[in-house]
């Protein structure tokens, strides 16, 4: 499993994958942790990114941050990266 590890040390990497069926039903590997979610947007981290999914009527099918597997339904109309601001992410800046 690659998890964050122990003691303040950097997370595995952790490559990732889209697979897109059409517009409507979109399926990611290497997930993280999901940061937000609801019907018109899913944020997502990546190892090193943030990637954001916009569209309608957006519903996750599949949630399985273990093995990093995420399915997002509904009509997606756009995908964005963002670069993380820290490396360590969201935890980290949260914990300053």
């Amino acid at each position: 499993m690659n998890e964050p590890a122990k003691n303040g040390a950097s997370p595995i990497k952790r490559p990732h994958s889209l697979h897109l069926e059409g517009n409507a039903r979109l399926t990611i590997g290497g997930v993280i942790s999901v940061k937000n979610y609801n019907d018109k947007e899913v944020t997502l981290a990546l190892c090193e990114y943030i990637l954001c999914v916009g569209g309608e009527n957006l519903n996750m099918d599949k949630l399985d941050i273990d093995d990093g597997a995420v399915v997002i339904e509904g009509l997606i109309l756009n995908l964005r990266y963002l670069k993380s601001a820290e490396k360590g992410g969201f935890l980290k800046r949260l914990a300053k």
